[in-house]
């Protein structure tokens, strides 16, 4: 007598010696609510067999909602129920069907082996049949049924394909294309605009565009009002196209995994994305996006490394710097760190840099600071001049802007004339002696000047709305030099400021420094460090500017200035 025969005699009641102990395995593929109670239901179908078999002791009950059967990835349970099987705590797996268990023909088969190899065997409660995978002919149907089974998935997972496809035919939306500040109409099968989350949204890119604000900013701002979201999801909205209506489907397809193989989300190139644009769903004025979208690549920090031509600096940091201090020779980044042990001495300097041929020198952040401060004021100075190219360039849009062809008071004469007209085509239609054909062609001429008058009032509208007089160009200069002056006005220097005005430095073995502003221009600063590196000068040295622009020479040391006959620049 076999393993089966012996449990099929237990649960029968053909012996009263010994119990037979018990595992009930629920699974089902999908989470919607008819699901889940269809899980329940495994469960209590199988809690009202046991409690009609008295000779069976239910060990544990192994569950797992809204998971495919077509891999033993991602559920816990049916793993759990393997580990136990192994250990030899059960003697039979009690499952609505075998499709319950697996709808893989591998994982099916391992899992028979398995079960003989331990002696336990499987109860199905549709038929109320306990197998046993020991008879050569039951076998032969599970293995056409494990076949089956599969089939089944793969047939699942075309069927998907095709109503992916068919989505991306129409054009259609789905939950999964929804972010932060809309939602989701599960009735309707629609996407709305959550107005408190849209204003949210507004709040960050106005922030950012107009307030040189950064995601860590934001982040803060956004904790104080209640809603808190990492710096990377900041990141994310700011770049979001969905704000301005440009929703994106098919970014990703999936590669079916069974078996021992997971499924993989394979991510598809920008050019086989599917473009929906909803203007109703626009939460983001285009211009504002486009704005923040180059603010955004500004932004951006590259450096150069010994054997890779550009390379994105990936570290983040949130000390004064960090990120924008390189060796100039083999381009490795420097890292914030203290000269002394009590740590009241900040410097960067480079870790590992034996290997470089011209290892450069550490700098202190006192330093940095006041060279970076240095060379601010010395680029705000040079804007007088622009102000003057700038004042010349709104003149003549001013001079071009009311020159029209048509002027205003021509539209204007115009409209008089046709007035006019009208008046002595009144007249004549009020004079007796005109047929009713002579009065019709009056009526259709005054209807016709009527409708010009109309016209030329909309256009002398539009036109004395789009006029500018000669204190256009004051008021927008006095604006710019106001916003710049507050600019010009700052004491300190904050990460905020470094990070919206450096791109990158560049620090030299001799202590010399290249400073490259986000406008692209670089600043060549000689002797900028000390050449023995010592932490205890006093004295930055003279700061050399190249052709910039700007001024020959800058002087961050009052010795210096001395020596070289130059002014000191005041510092705030």
């Amino acid at each position: 007598m076999g393993y089966v025969d012996k449990i099929k005699e237990i649960v029968n009641g053909k012996t009263a010696i010994g119990t037979v102990r018990a595992g009930v395995y629920a699974r089902v593929s999908t989470d919607n609510d008819s699901q889940k109670d269809s899980c329940s239901n495994q469960v209590a179908l199988a809690k009202s067999y046991i409690e009609t078999h008295p000779n069976i002791a239910l060990i544990s009950v192994y569950v797992d909602d809204g998971i495919s059967g077509k891999s033993d990835y991602n559920r816990p349970d049916y793993n759990r129920l393997l580990h136990d099987v192994e250990e030899g705590l059960l003697d039979l797996i009690i499952v609505k069907s075998m499709s319950r268990l697996n709808r893989d023909e591998y994982n099916s088969l391992a899992l028979t082996n398995l079960l003989r190899e331990k002696e336990v065997t499987v109860l199905t409660l549709e038929d109320s049949f306990i197998h046993d995978f020991e008879d050569r002919k039951e076998r032969i149907f599970n293995s056409i049924k494990f076949a089956m089974d599969a089939d089944y998935v793969s047939d699942q997972s075309e069927k998907g394909r095709m109503t992916h496809k068919l989505r991306c035919e129409r054009k259609e939306l789905s939950a999964k294309d929804i972010s932060f500040g809309y939602d989701w109409n599960r009735e309707t099968k629609t996407i709305s605009i959550d107005q408190d989350e849209a204003d949210d949204v507004v709040c960050i890119f106005e922030e950012y565009v107009f307030r040189n604000g950064t995601p860590s900013g934001i982040k803060r701002m956004m904790d104080k009002k209640g809603r808190h979201m990492s710096e990377k999801t900041i990141s994310n909205i700011l770049q979001d196209e969905r704000y301005i209506g440009h929703f994106y489907i098919n970014k990703r397809t999936t590669k079916l995994g069974a078996g021992k193989s997971k499924s993989k989300r394979i991510k598809l190139p920008k050019e086989s994305w599917i473009l929906i644009e909803r203007n109703d769903l626009q939460i983001i004025d285009p211009e504002l996006f486009e704005m923040a979208q180059r603010i955004r690549q500004t932004r951006k920090t590259t450096y150069v490394t010994a054997d890779k031509e550009v390379t994105q600096a990936h570290f983040r940091g949130t000390h004064l710097f960090a990120g924008k201090i390189f060796c100039a020779c083999c381009g490795k980044p420097y890292h914030f760190g203290y000269a002394d042990r009590k740590e009241t001495k900040p410097i960067y300097r480079v870790k590992n840099h034996s290997d470089c041929p011209f290892p450069s020198a550490k700098i202190t952040e006192k330093d940095m600071e006041e060279i970076t401060r240095q060379v601010l004021k010395a680029t705000f100075a040079e804007q007088e001049q622009a102000f003057t190219a700038l004042e010349k360039v709104l003149t003549e849009c001013v001079e071009a802007a009311n020159s029209d062809s048509v002027t205003i008071e021509s539209l204007k004469k115009k409209k008089a004339s046709l007035e006019q007209k009208i008046d002595v085509l009144i007249d004549s239609l009020s004079e007796g002696g005109l047929n009713d054909a002579a009065k019709e062609r009056i009526k259709n001429r005054i209807n016709g000047f009527e409708n010009d008058i109309s016209d030329l009032t909309n256009l002398i509208t539009q036109k004395e709305a789009l006029a500018l007089d000669d204190s256009f160009v004051h008021n927008k200069i006095s604006e710019i030099k106001e916003a710049l002056a507050e600019l010009r006005s700052f004491t300190t220097i904050d990460r905020d400021r470094v990070l919206n005005y450096i791109e990158r430095i560049d620090i030299y073995e001799n202590g010399d420094i290249d400073m490259t502003l986000k406008s692209g221009k670089t600043i060549k600063i000689t002797s900028a460090l000390p050449v023995n590196n010592s932490n205890d000068s006093k004295e930055s040295g003279e700061i050399i500017v190249g052709k910039t622009g700007i001024q020959d020479v800058l002087c961050s040391s009052p010795a210096a200035c001395q020596r070289l006959q130059l002014p000191l620049l005041p510092l705030r």
